[in-house]
């Protein structure tokens, strides 16, 4: 088991690779027309965007660049995950439970 703390350029990144489309319906030539997204982990948590601390309530937050995700690997090949791995500090915004 080893967890993965990931930051991806944006959603459509983090979506191309963590998840497969898979076809679930075909029109009558045979080709698809409705898909699904298949995770390829079993253990992913979507953060999405994150923003930096204030301490002043009045100021507008300010997002971090990038789309974050988690994700636990147990038993997957976790190759496809490395170039995308971080580590946060000073703490993970998320951990697994």
């Amino acid at each position: 088991m080893q967890d993965f703390y990931l930051k991806f350029t944006d959603e459509a990144e983090a979506q191309s690779v963590l998840y497969t489309k898979v076809p679930t319906a075909w029109d009558d030539e045979g080709e698809p027309t409705e898909w699904y997204d298949k995770p390829n982990f079993a253990n992913i948590d979507t953060i999405g965007v994150i923003y930096e601390p204030q301490e002043d309530p009045d100021v507008e937050p300010v997002p971090y660049d990038g789309w974050f995700v988690n994700v636990r690997v147990v038993g997957e090949d976790a190759a496809p995950l490395e170039p995308f791995s971080i580590d946060p500090q000073p703490y993970p915004m998320r951990i697994w439970g």
